[in-house]
């Protein structure tokens, strides 16, 4: 079963908040702006959790290099190699 994702409600609605303060939007449209941000939220989090998942299957390797011991035409080698997200 997966985790189940939690939002600290009270940090997101703080960070909303601000993010609204910082432009004029009309009260109407607080509910919509709000299902927005939360899109995004989501939306930002489900692809670093996806990106994070298969840099550890890629970089968990024993017998693979560390980046600080690539040489850089190496470490470009790996870089192209690797960016198919």
């Amino acid at each position: 079963m997966a985790d189940r994702t939690l939002i600290d409600s009270g940090k997101f609605a703080m960070e909303f908040a601000e993010s609204v303060s910082k432009k004029d939007v009309d009260n109407s449209k607080i509910l919509d702006e709000a299902k927005k941000y939360l899109l995004s939220y989501l939306t930002a989090y489900y692809l670093i959790e996806d990106f994070n998942k298969i840099e550890n299957t890629n970089f968990n390797s024993t017998d693979e290099k560390k980046f600080k011991d690539l040489s850089f035409d190496e470490l470009m080698a790996r870089v192209k190699q690797l960016n198919r997200y």
